[in-house]
């Protein structure tokens, strides 16, 4: 057993020393590298919190339900951020509904997680205003119809999809 905190403990250290080797090395090149300074990969930093989350899942199995939204959460601003900082902020005023989207994707991996219906139910409420968002910005709603219509399906059909997966679990 202290052999197996040994190996955990030592895998979270390298983890985080790799981390920092690696933001060392983004803060080097954007000195070296025209056009790509902090100015731009800040949103890099942002992947610190998530490997120290990752970290902490490997050493405890169990905490999978405590870290998974804010490294769904992160990651997915990371990039975002990144796309804007290399594209144009401009866009900020067309992709806003991305703003919901990152806790619904988090809430969504709380459901996968956990596998517990109330996390569901955020995540499609978030995830369905950002669709109907987009499709006002892009004036079309034909896939924000197929979806309404996908995630009615999910909720008439919940009885028998847990009746299906309670069936596969028991022997």
């Amino acid at each position: 057993m202290e052999e197996k905190k040994n190996k955990e403990y030592n895998f979270g250290v390298l983890v985080l020393g790799s981390i920092l080797v690696g933001v060392g090395v983004l803060m080097l090149a954007a000195n070296i590298i025209p056009h790509l300074g902090m100015a731009k990969l800040w949103p890099l930093f942002m992947l610190i919190p998530v490997a120290i989350l990752i970290a902490v899942f490997i050493q405890d199995k169990t905490k999978l339900s405590a870290v998974i939204f804010p490294v769904i959460l992160l990651l997915f601003y990371c990039g975002y951020f990144l796309w804007l900082n290399f594209t144009t902020w401009e866009y900020a005023a067309t992709t806003w509904p991305n703003f919901l989207i990152g806790p619904g994707l988090g809430f969504l991996g709380l459901y996968f997680a956990a596998r517990k219906w109330e996390f569901l139910i955020p995540a499609i409420i978030l995830l369905m205003l950002a669709a109907i968002f987009y499709g006002a910005i892009i004036e079309n709603t034909l896939i924000v119809g197929i979806l309404f219509i996908a995630v009615g399906l999910l909720f008439i059909l919940k009885p028998l999809i847990l009746a299906v997966t309670k069936k596969k679990m028991t022997p």
